[in-house]
């Protein structure tokens, strides 16, 4: 199998399981990270790599010799993590997309800068969009769409059919009828259960359990 070589834009925490994914569970070699546009640098290396700013990593490196992931989360509705993948892809460059080995992926398209880990289930027929993470363990129905710049967290489950609209964010444990469309940046909290269409920007969240303590002592 052929190396490829890979810049990783993020030095957070992200940046960090990117760099553990990809150098154990893939044909990437991580080369370095990007830390800012073009601001100075905190630091020169990260997790003993070089770091670079945009600027320099431009100067280092043309698009034909390296491919970058952009390990950005979901703020702001994920639009940071949609402003550094169309600022790279607009210079000519490729994002690499990352899928566990131990996915079950049976999924007809997925995109560039993705983020796939262990346990999901894509099923078939499935349409995954460019820029989007999916944590681990989340089932996704069959003819199901997610579309650009989503992040789905864990164990969520996507019925048959459905479409996430681009930028929408879904909490751990969420749950989608089948057949529904979420609108555009919309925000699914934890543990809520979605059952028809919604409008672009809903809000979601379940009822919170009360988690007091009753009793103390009890051994």
């Amino acid at each position: 199998m052929q190396t490829r070589k890979l810049l990783i834009f993020g030095t957070g925490t992200l940046g960090e399981i990117a760099n553990y994914y990809f150098s154990s569970d893939s044909d990437y070699e991580v080369e370095g990270f990007i830390d800012r546009d073009d601001a100075a640098l905190d630091a020169t290396t990260y997790l003993g790599k070089q770091v670079y700013n945009w600027t320099q990593a431009k100067e280092k490196y043309s698009p034909e010799n390296i491919s970058i992931f952009v390990a950005i989360g979901y703020r702001k509705t994920n639009q940071i993590r949609q402003e550094r993948y169309e600022m790279i892809t607009n210079e000519g460059y490729t994002c690499a997309s990352y899928i566990s080995s131990r996915a079950v992926n049976m999924a007809s398209q997925i995109g560039a800068n993705c983020f796939i880990l262990e346990n999901n289930v894509l099923q078939p027929f499935v349409s995954i969009g460019n820029n989007v993470t999916l944590w681990s363990g989340n089932h996704i129905g069959h003819h199901s769409s997610i579309e650009d710049h989503s992040f789905i967290t864990s164990h969520v489950v996507v019925s048959g059919k459905c479409t996430i609209g681009k930028n929408s964010f879904i909490g751990v444990n969420a749950c989608l009828r089948d057949g529904i469309r979420l609108g555009d940046y919309s925000v699914v909290g934890c543990g809520s259960i979605i059952m028809a269409d919604c409008e672009p920007r809903s809000v979601f969240s379940a009822n919170p359990t009360d988690s007091r303590i009753i009793k103390r002592d009890i051994i």
